[in-house]
């Protein structure tokens, strides 16, 4: 039976999959990364030492488990809204610079915002934001200017591996939206947009959807990894669409909710739609099309918390806690955009313990999906179950908790994450499985129900969660 090899490149670590062509694991590995950060405010990933080097590794250690030779498909996916630029060659120039929490163009951003308007939402589904590739980009235009000199392409980071393997280039289309890259109306890069700033179009490699086969692997790169020369490379996404696909959460109607470092969440629809300060974009089929948002909350928080708040058992406290926190170490993300915005807390006194403020750490997670939730609900129907994955999925009290302050049934998929769903996206780009055959593989995942009586004790709070949000102001039920 045929093998498939899905890698996911995270921040922190890269994770292969290993399946076979029921669905069933075959093999897992996992290789750690390091994230950098140069200066205040700027967080880079090097691509070589990382990524490339990384992804080697995880050849070797699944070969360890099955043989390489059976593999027959890849696909790769690497963080959301990140970038490497690199030589003719495929060299890096620069350190590969990461998604929304690096601040480091909010000039540029706000200085494309105020040159292009409101052309931007009809052309590229929203402003700009420290979440965009192309004002970092002009930020290495004006900071690196040897570094841009030498720059012959702007790739996304999963194909500075898949280039390797394949000797072909590309953007999948997802990605490159939710970083607001493709022109809407003509399903291409916004060339006159990159010619106005001084940047030549033809750095952009092409954009392919993610089911496609971007190339096979080469004489050379098969026997610098081990796989089989010629078997299909798929073009591939980043990340949360991986997770999607993982959690089967990839038709119109489905939505996902990654609780990993931060928090993502994909709502995939039939049709394109609009809500303010969300990503508008297109999903993993052809076709469809998304709405997507991300936090600067999720582990990363929780950890944050725990150091500070150093406690035991925080499970005694009763809900809710009567403590709203945003959540936000690193700015505020969906829907603000604000990279000055800070953590606030709101109704501590002098009876509060350091359980308690955990505890009230874990609301902050649900209050902020539950906002996200109530915005896209504005807009489009969200429906009453969510598909969950990530770490911290695992956290069944956590989960509890989310569910009874959303009022959403959450569905965890707990044994699966990225590099999974990217192995199922080798065998449908391989023609061995059909995305409708994806959908009713694997287990159907654990059910978490809300507490309804507890879910009507959140609902105020919800409300001042919002309030609070949106105006900074403290606010009481």
């Amino acid at each position: 039976m045929p093998l498939f090899l899905g890698v996911d490149m995270g921040t922190s670590s890269l994770k292969a999959c290993v399946i076979d062509g029921e669905g069933h694991t075959a093999a897992r590995a996992k290789v750690p990364s390091e994230t950098l950060s140069p200066e205040a405010g700027m967080y880079e990933v090097d691509g070589e030492k990382c990524w490339w080097r990384g992804f080697l590794s995880l050849c070797g250690e699944i070969s360890r488990s099955v043989p390489l030779s059976e593999i027959a498909g890849i696909c790769v996916s690497s963080v959301c809204g990140s970038f490497i630029p690199v030589d003719g060659q495929g060299r890096q120039t620069h350190n590969a610079i990461l998604y929304g929490i690096d601040r480091r163009a909010v000039e540029q951003a706000d200085g494309l915002n105020a040159k292009y308007g409101p052309k931007l939402a009809a052309r590229l589904g929203g402003p700009f934001t420290t979440h965009s590739v192309f004002p970092k980009i002009l930020w290495l235009k004006k900071h690196r200017p040897d570094v841009f000199s030498k720059t012959a392409f702007f790739i996304e980071p999963n194909n500075f591996v898949t280039y390797r393997l394949t000797g072909e280039r590309a953007w999948d289309f997802p990605s490159a939206a939710g970083t607001t890259l493709v022109d809407r109306p003509v399903m291409e890069w916004p060339r006159d947009l990159f010619d106005g700033e001084g940047v030549d179009p033809a750095r952009f490699p092409p954009l392919r959807w993610p089911l496609s086969v971007l190339g096979r692997v080469t004489a050379g790169a098969g026997r610098e990894t081990g796989l089989p020369e010629g078997i299909p490379v798929a073009a591939g996404a980043c990340d949360i669409n991986a997770e999607a696909a993982a959690a089967k959460a990839f038709f119109p109607g489905d939505c996902v909710v990654v609780f990993g470092s931060t928090v993502s969440l994909l709502l995939t629809t039939e049709r394109p739609a609009e809500v303010p300060g969300f990503v508008s974009g297109m999903s993993l089929l052809e076709g469809t099309f998304r709405i997507g948002a991300a936090t600067a909350s999720g582990s990363r928080f929780l950890q944050w918390m725990n150091r500070t708040f150093r406690a035991g058992d925080p499970e005694g406290e009763k809900s809710p806690t009567g403590i709203l926190i945003l959540p936000w170490l690193d700015g505020a993300r969906t829907p603000f955009h604000n990279p000055e915005a800070r953590m606030t807390f709101s109704g501590m006194d002098s009876s509060v313990t350091p359980g308690r403020m955990i505890r009230a750490g874990r609301e902050a997670l649900g209050y902020e999906l539950s906002f996200l939730l109530s915005r896209i609900g504005e807009v489009r129907s969200v429906p009453d179950v969510l598909d969950v994955s990530g770490g911290l999925c695992n956290d069944r009290t956590l989960m509890g908790i989310i569910s009874s302050i959303t009022g959403k049934k959450l569905r965890l998929h707990r044994d699966v994450d990225a590099s999974y769903g990217d192995a199922l996206l080798a065998a449908a780009a391989s023609g061995s499985l059909s995305p409708e055959r994806l959908k009713t593989m694997g287990g159907e995942g654990t059910m978490v129900f809300p507490d309804r009586g507890l879910h009507e004790k959140f609902l105020s709070w919800n409300r001042c969660f919002r309030e609070l949000a949106e105006n900074g102001g403290t606010t009481r039920p």
